[in-house]
């Protein structure tokens, strides 16, 4: 369905409102399959420091948490604190927009948040002392074949030497996933898996002609779903210093 939106949206003839209804159909499609704790925006994130993303596409964001409202329904000035995860949007996956997309990644990963991370799941409950990186997607309605983006995902981990900057899931619609090993501790069933430690890039490819969508939607409920800030500290955005 959402392919089949995607291919009418592009009777267009103008990429940069192509690429926004695009953006609006994840948008949709994501709504009803996420908590209600769980807000979406587009827009850029800061940190403390001052330090900002790059645009965002979808945002997906701790509802408990603020963020700095500009007047629109879709777009807003996030608080890294308050971002669990991004996505990005492309119509068309080739190695320019999949550089710049690890690029923004990279960027992302790089703001800083106070506090300590949560996960739970079934009867696990794991708490680590320092907030874990943002959470980082993207998501594609075509591209380059698996085998290609594989490499190119590859070879930008190699260059920056730590394979943490690199998206926890990129999806190629009709084609695939690929996906790196997550960055907090996991449990399935009984078992605990920790994550590797030495930056290293743990990446794999799942080649799926019908269930890309579901493979990547699954990766990301798993990822998302059981963790949460907390012990957060919001002074630095809000400083009585600066008031006159």
């Amino acid at each position: 369905m959402i392919a089949a939106q995607a291919a009418i949206a592009g009777g267009t003839g103008h990429c940069v409102t192509t690429g926004k209804i695009r953006e609006i159909i994840a948008h949709k499609f994501l709504r009803p399959h996420l908590p209600t704790n769980i807000d979406i925006k587009s827009g850029v994130i800061i940190d403390q420091n001052g330090n900002r993303s790059a645009q965002q596409d979808c945002v997906l964001l701790d509802n408990r948490l603020p963020l700095v409202d500009v007047g629109s329904d879709f777009d807003a000035l996030l608080i890294a604190e308050s971002v669990i995860a991004t996505i990005e949007i492309k119509s068309d996956l080739n190695k320019s927009e999949l550089l710049t997309s690890l690029e923004s990644s990279a960027l992302t990963k790089s703001l800083i948040r106070t506090g300590g991370q949560e996960y739970r799941k079934v009867s696990a409950k794991i708490i680590i002392p320092n907030a874990l990186p943002i959470l980082t997607y993207i998501f594609a309605y075509d591209g380059m074949n698996l085998d290609t983006a594989f490499q190119h995902v590859h070879d930008f981990a190699v260059e920056k030497q730590d394979g943490r900057l690199v998206p926890e899931a990129i999806c190629i619609l009709k084609k695939g996933v690929l996906v790196r090993s997550p960055m907090m501790p996991t449990v399935v069933n009984n078992n605990v898996t920790l994550p590797r430690a030495d930056g290293s890039l743990d990446l794999s490819s799942k080649p799926y002609a019908k269930d890309a969508l579901l493979a990547f939607y699954r990766r990301l409920i798993d990822d998302v779903i059981p963790v949460r800030l907390v012990n957060y500290d919001f002074d630095g955005y809000y400083s009585e210093s600066e008031l006159e």
